[in-house]
């Protein structure tokens, strides 16, 4: 086998190929190339040259995605494309977007807040828990305000019907995130019939 690479060129292109999280492939194929053969006379003398074509065994450096051609030995391919490479990408791609827009749907109650007399209050699970908390207390004990510092560190005065109002405002934040934007992406994401198509959705909340 004839390899139409040096040892340089194989450790550059595995390089590029790692930058790129493609797969460096070794193409193994065959290739006619012409000869010159020479014509002999009876007694052995040269006396011209004809061509003949003979096929030889030749290998290449290939970089393509992972799996997108089958191969039959470590990297070496006879080139034979995987038939379910695009089918394989697709759904890969797919339930990696899914598990995206499901952590950044988490990601944005997490982070997120509501205004509320000026002042923000985080929606993330450790202040709805606190908020409530303190409503069952200030209801057990008759107090009739409470002193909140918000997220902007702002101390914010806040009776029993205000932590109903702000119960109600972290609630309708995490309706739209949840009902309407994760829907709304999970909806793009299952649509969505191609790589490319995949490809260019971007999950931003």
């Amino acid at each position: 086998m004839i390899k139409k690479y040096t040892d340089k060129d194989y450790a550059d292109k595995a390089v590029e190929a790692n930058r790129e999280g493609k797969r460096l492939y070794i193409w193994v194929h065959e290739e006619e190339r012409e000869i010159q053969v020479p014509d002999y006379d009876e007694d052995g003398n040269i006396i011209g040259y004809h061509t003949e074509i003979i096929k030889e065994e030749v290998a290449e450096l290939l970089i393509a995605e992972p799996n997108y051609y089958i191969c039959y030995a470590a990297n070496y391919t006879d080139g034979t494309i995987n038939p379910d490479f695009d089918t394989d990408r697709i759904n890969a791609l797919r339930n990696q977007l899914n598990d995206e827009n499901t952590k950044s749907a988490k990601m944005a109650v997490e982070k997120g807040y509501v205004e509320f007399k000026d002042a923000q209050f985080e929606t993330n699970a450790q202040t709805v828990g606190d908020l409530t908390a303190t409503m069952l207390l200030m209801q057990a004990t008759g107090m009739e305000t409470y002193s909140w510092l918000s997220k902007d560190d702002k101390v914010v005065e806040l009776t029993l019907e205000d932590f109903g109002t702000l119960g109600g405002l972290i609630a309708g934040f995490k309706a739209h995130i949840w009902n309407e934007e994760y829907l709304s992406y999970k909806e793009q994401i299952a649509e969505a019939q191609t790589y490319e198509e995949l490809k260019e959705i971007v999950i931003e909340y």
